[in-house]
């Protein structure tokens, strides 16, 4: 690589607003724009992203294993092709772990992946903060209700405590059809209430837990298959956090086959 990586800082204080859906899927978008990217779980409560991952018993090492210097940081990464992963701790008994360590580990990755996309714990716990120190970048998750943009909002205001300068939100399982009716806030309120710039909005779709639990990703499955709307969206967030400029809802609300999409990544094949 000639440059450095992005280590980017996935989060909300509250929990079920789809952190590990959307940093999965962002990662998987990433991977087809043939981008090398790294998903850490930082989740050491909960760990869902090997499940998500469809990894539940590839992993011998951990990332807590590595930060404690158990292991080097290849003993405890698993995949290939571009899309790889970091397992946080099956048991983690809260030891402390000095945040230097973390600024160390993320020193090295980032000369090894374009993106590292940490999936963040829903508190505000000392390796919460030491993972959010250690990243350059952060995306807030909302979904699109009032307790969730509350807690956007608490976020953003502990992460700019914390220096960083360039937030970005994801209003996820948006229901546009609510919001047009006042039934729901729009986005413009969205934005007000949480004060923070939107890089991407999900509509809702009933089919995507199934999804997830099949180990369904953004880009998964054969070229002649229909994108859902939540592919399309993650894949434009892909987009944007590459530094393009695209539509809020381009192709969005009438998605187009896969291969038009893995056309618009320039190559041809990029399949999970």
């Amino acid at each position: 690589m000639g440059s450095l990586g992005r280590v980017i800082f996935i989060t909300s204080f509250k929990g079920g607003v789809g952190k590990t859906t959307a940093t999965a899927n962002i990662a998987a978008a990433l991977r087809a724009l043939e981008k090398r990217v790294l998903i850490i779980d930082g989740d050491f409560g909960m760990r869902c992203m090997d499940i998500v991952l469809g990894c539940e018993s590839e992993s011998l090492f951990d990332c807590y294993d590595v930060l404690l210097g158990r292991c080097e940081p290849e003993k405890a990464i698993i995949g290939d092709a571009g899309l790889y992963f970091m397992p946080a701790p099956m048991n983690y008994n809260g030891d402390f772990i000095p945040q230097e360590r973390f600024k160390e580990l993320f020193g090295y990755l980032r000369k090894r992946y374009d993106y590292c996309l940490i999936d963040s714990s829903a508190d505000a716990s000392p390796y919460y903060m030491s993972f959010a120190t250690a990243a350059d970048d952060a995306i807030v998750i909302s979904l699109h209700q009032s307790t969730a943009i509350r807690a956007a909002e608490k976020t953003a205001v502990k992460l700019v405590g914390l220096g960083f300068k360039n937030l970005r939100l994801i209003i996820n399982g948006y229901r546009k059809e609510y919001a047009e009716k006042g039934r729901l806030p729009s986005i413009l309120e969205i934005i007000n209430r949480s004060s923070i710039s939107l890089i991407g909005v999900v509509p809702y779709e009933e089919s995507l837990p199934a999804d997830q639990e099949a180990g369904h990703l953004t880009f998964s499955g054969g070229y002649k298959r229909r994108f859902k709307k939540y592919e399309a969206a993650f894949f434009n967030i892909a987009r944007r956090i590459c530094g393009e400029r695209v539509k809020l809802f381009d192709d969005v609300y009438k998605p187009k086959k896969k291969k038009y999409y893995i056309n618009k990544c320039g190559k041809e094949g990029f399949l999970l």
